[in-house]
């Protein structure tokens, strides 16, 4: 009998080993690992009940709640597939999503009833909240259910979760029970620093990123206790991790930044519990780092990832941030090194590696890496190659082999820890006819890390004001995709075959964008 094959014999020994211990929970409801186990089980057999079987597709669209979280456990239960639907996108975008999915089921707040496209109004639904349209969570499990066992293995999809690619479509990544696994005992192989039982662990990045899904889940596999907030708040964050005694929390530093600058009394707080801040989707600056350890006086590790590693391949342990700190402040530029039992190299145009220094592509090999993209084999084919992830960031290892990005071979723009795909912007804007030509670069931003800029080439007069754009913008694409700046030039610069060069278009724009 093979154990902990997937993530139900982790979540079911907790149960049984200690069911009385806190498992979730947040302003609403609170469940022991028992408690948790039975009302997993009970959405279970419901969604077995909908006509649901291992393998098909159950959406989500939800913010994070002890719901949220068990619902997710319960598709994994029964072998489904669960589709964490983000909720900033637009109706049109969660519809091409939902229908390439071909979800079966949905899961949701009632707040997102707007954005139930034409897919998601043909299936079956229930609300986690109140809902004149759809049966209420708790109504729908009065009903009696009987689970049917099913045979889960690690080679199973536990989630599929949807990135932009370079052309703008949204791509499913298929992660497996493995996947999640692999990734859970590599991290603390890793950093040194563990998932102890009794943890307590702070939960804030959404369900609908693999930060706050695949951290959720770890904590399950190690039987800690997780407190669920459903939206980031500087204030609250603050306060929880105080009054509720938490050891551990995923952020991104805009998040520290903005805490530490709406507490300003933040050194009467007690966080004398707090042992680990883990962060990513950007460096923190050794500024940031000083005020933070300052005020929280814990240990800080930075990971690099992407969705289609399930989370993490790099980690830049608390030892490598005290380095830092001691005298050699450029690993702070670093995203750390190589996760246990996973390889990273760099390597060329050609595919072949490059020596210590060397600018090129990363690629990466281990457990974690992606079981390939829903139903695109051909972009699989081109991002795993010989089971190398290419991860479309390029990057410098030094010899002692950290990591060090220099910049996105994919142009992806970083904001406030959403992933931006400029291309996707792009071909929206050269769609109104006053704009004849349109690029979309990063530029620094001391709030968000980086924001989109519109480069355009005018179509005619009189030119798109910014809040012209922004209006024109906003139909089609999510809040945070919208260009937040405008310039306009004569001509984008392009090489012989037709390609822009955004090199040279942030070379013409650092002056009047400078790093912050």
């Amino acid at each position: 009998m093979k154990m902990f094959n997937n993530i139900n014999d982790h979540t079911s020994y907790h149960a049984k080993r200690r069911g009385e211990v806190m498992m979730v929970s947040d302003n609403i409801k609170t469940l022991s690992y028992a408690e948790a186990w039975d009302h997993i089980n009970a959405i279970a057999a419901h969604i077995q009940a909908e006509g649901i079987s291992k393998g098909d597709r159950v959406a989500i669209l939800a913010k994070n709640s002890v719901d949220n979280i068990c619902i997710f456990l319960a598709c994994a239960r029964i072998g489904a597939v669960a589709v964490g639907l983000n909720y900033r996108l637009t109706l049109s975008e969660l519809d091409f999503i939902s229908s390439n999915a071909g979800a079966k089921f949905l899961f949701m707040d009632q707040e997102f009833n707007s954005l139930r496209g034409d897919y998601l109004n043909s299936i079956n639904s229930v609300c986690l909240d109140s809902d004149e349209n759809a049966p209420i969570l708790a109504e729908w499990l009065a009903t009696p259910a009987s689970l049917t066992e099913v045979e889960v293995n690690g080679d199973d999809i536990l989630f599929q979760m949807y990135t932009s690619g370079t052309t703008g479509l949204p791509k499913g990544v298929l992660i497996s029970h493995g996947n999640v696994l692999a990734n859970s005992y590599q991290a603390p192989l890793s950093t040194g620093i563990g998932f102890r039982e009794g943890d307590r662990a702070l939960v804030i990045a959404p369900s609908f990123h693999a930060v706050g899904l695949v951290g959720a889940l770890l904590g399950v596999i190690y039987g800690c206790s997780l407190i669920i907030h459903r939206d980031y708040d500087p204030v609250g964050m603050v306060e929880t991790l105080a009054k509720e005694h938490i050891n551990s929390v995923a952020v991104i530093p805009v998040m520290l930044q903005f805490s530490l600058a709406m507490v300003p009394n933040i050194k009467d707080y007690d966080f004398s519990e707090l042992h680990t801040i883990n962060y990513g989707a950007s460096p923190i600056s050794e500024t940031l780092l000083k005020e933070c350890i300052d005020a929280f006086g814990c240990d800080f590790v930075q990971g690099y990832g992407q969705t289609e590693a399930t989370m993490a391949l790099t980690f830049l342990t608390a030892s490598d941030h005290r380095k830092a700190l001691a005298g050699q402040p450029e690993l702070l530029r670093s995203c750390g090194r190589a996760v246990f039992g996973s390889e990273i190299k760099i390597v060329g145009n050609d595919g072949q590696e490059l020596a210590v220094g060397e600018i090129g592509e990363i690629v990466a090999k281990g457990p974690q890496i992606m079981q390939g993209y829903w139903k695109n084999p051909e972009a699989t084919a081109k991002t795993v190659i010989d089971g190398w992830l290419h991860t479309g960031d390029a990057g410098r290892m030094d010899e002692d082999g950290y990591i060090y990005i220099q910049d996105r071979v994919k142009d992806m723009i970083i904001s406030g820890g959403e992933n931006i795909y400029p291309a996707e912007i792009e071909n929206h804007l050269v769609s109104h006819p006053q704009i004849q030509d349109a690029s979309v670069i990063g530029v620094p931003d001391a709030k968000w890390g980086e924001v989109p800029l519109a480069v355009l080439v005018s179509g005619g007069q009189p030119e798109l004001s910014a809040e012209e754009l922004t209006e024109f913008c906003r139909e089609k694409l999510a809040g945070y995709k919208i260009p937040r700046k405008l310039e306009y030039i004569a001509a984008l610069p392009r090489n012989p075959t037709g390609k822009v060069l955004k090199k040279d278009i942030r070379v013409m724009m650092a002056e009047k964008y400078p790093a912050v």
